[in-house]
């Protein structure tokens, strides 16, 4: 699944309505939601140090500030998924990471091709090499999951190429929902403020 765009994100919460059930300086229990459907309804809860998003896109908690809405407001709705997943709090430190990635077999499978692809032009081979080297790499194309993709680079080795650098690059991308929950989290915090304006 593609990563969902600000103006996706927008269109999902066209009818979204903000209820606040508690506004107590730091303190502040927000719901946004369609009053005719909860499709996509989230909360953002803060507190000292803590932001809380929960619902239908999932649940994370930040922390980085006493006030959690100064590090994320944004009044253009831009998001910074690198540094904010920096600020996850998790038990684990895998499962901090599945919360907002998900390992991307295609781009391997890419980068693969592309470092052989690479080593080929760069050396001397002969036919039979060069056939040899893009026969065994269709073992790794055909891989249909992060384990089996993994231990076919770990066990590649013909005509003295091998993935030794392969795994220095981040074969990761952001989960939909963790760029969702990113959105929510800017645009929520700017719907407060304008309702605090008036």
């Amino acid at each position: 699944m593609t990563q969902p765009t600000l103006e996706q994100f927008l269109d999902d919460v066209k009818n979204h309505e903000l209820t606040i059930h508690q506004n107590n300086g730091v303190d502040r229990h927000l719901i946004f939601k369609n009053p005719n459907d909860c499709s996509q309804h989230f909360n953002i809860t803060t507190f000292s140090n803590y932001l809380v998003i929960t619902g239908d896109m999932g649940a994370l908690v930040f922390s980085r500030l006493h006030d959690m809405f100064e590090f994320f407001r944004s009044d253009d709705l831009k998001i910074n998924p690198d540094y904010w997943a920096e600020k996850i709090q998790s038990a684990s430190y895998e499962g901090k990471i599945e919360s907002y990635s998900e390992f991307d077999i295609d781009e391997v499978k890419r980068c693969a091709k592309e470092d052989l692809d690479d080593f080929i032009k760069g050396n001397w081979l002969s036919e039979e090499e060069e056939y040899n080297l893009r026969e065994d790499l269709q073992r790794i194309l055909r891989a249909e999951d992060e384990y089996e993709i993994v231990e076919a680079i770990r066990n590649f080795d013909c005509n003295d190429f091998d993935f030794t650098d392969f795994w220095e690059v981040d074969h990761r991308k952001y989960r939909y929902r963790y760029i969702w929950i990113c959105y929510a989290i800017v645009w929520g915090i700017k719907k407060f403020d304008e309702l605090n304006k008036e």
